[in-house]
């Protein structure tokens, strides 16, 4: 039978609403771009994934001109940032707008560490598909085995 410890719960239950504040905050709301609704969402969504070689990730981004995107990528970070830009429609002539507009910035932590200077990026269907290579130490290595 354990004890309940009152000052640990307390430390944890902090600990926790520390972080669910960290996670929300204002500083944090660019990340979390264009509310369609109640929530917010990150913008734009993707789909990360990876093999012996590289990282692959790839961004839904429709409605973007390229000339507003920019990604940029360190060793284990990747960030795609650009601006939608809103239709130039009246107010008064709108009746419904479910798409959003505006700047956004998503940074990412990536698994393992990139080589940044060899990472390609392209844009087709409003897909940004970003290539990224693994550094060499991030690579997984053949181990011989000796037999005696």
């Amino acid at each position: 039978m354990s004890i309940w410890n009152f000052f640990k719960e307390m430390e944890q239950l902090q600990s926790q609403i520390g972080e669910l504040a960290r996670l929300n905050a204002w500083e944090n709301y660019p990340r979390n771009a264009f509310l369609p609704g109640i929530s917010r969402r990150h913008f734009p969504m993707m789909n990360v994934s990876a093999d012996d070689e590289k990282i692959t990730v790839e961004a839904l981004a429709p409605g973007i001109d390229v000339e507003n995107l920019k990604v940029s990528a360190l060793r284990d970070k990747l960030t795609i940032s650009g601006e939608k830009i809103k239709l130039d429609i009246p107010e008064e002539k709108i009746h419904r707008s479910e798409r959003s507009a505006g700047k956004f910035v998503r940074t990412i932590e990536l698994p393992v560490p990139i080589e940044p200077e060899k990472v390609e990026a392209e844009y087709v269907n409003g897909i940004l598909k970003i290539t990224m290579p693994k550094a060499e130490e991030a690579k997984p290595k053949q181990i011989s085995i000796k037999v005696n």
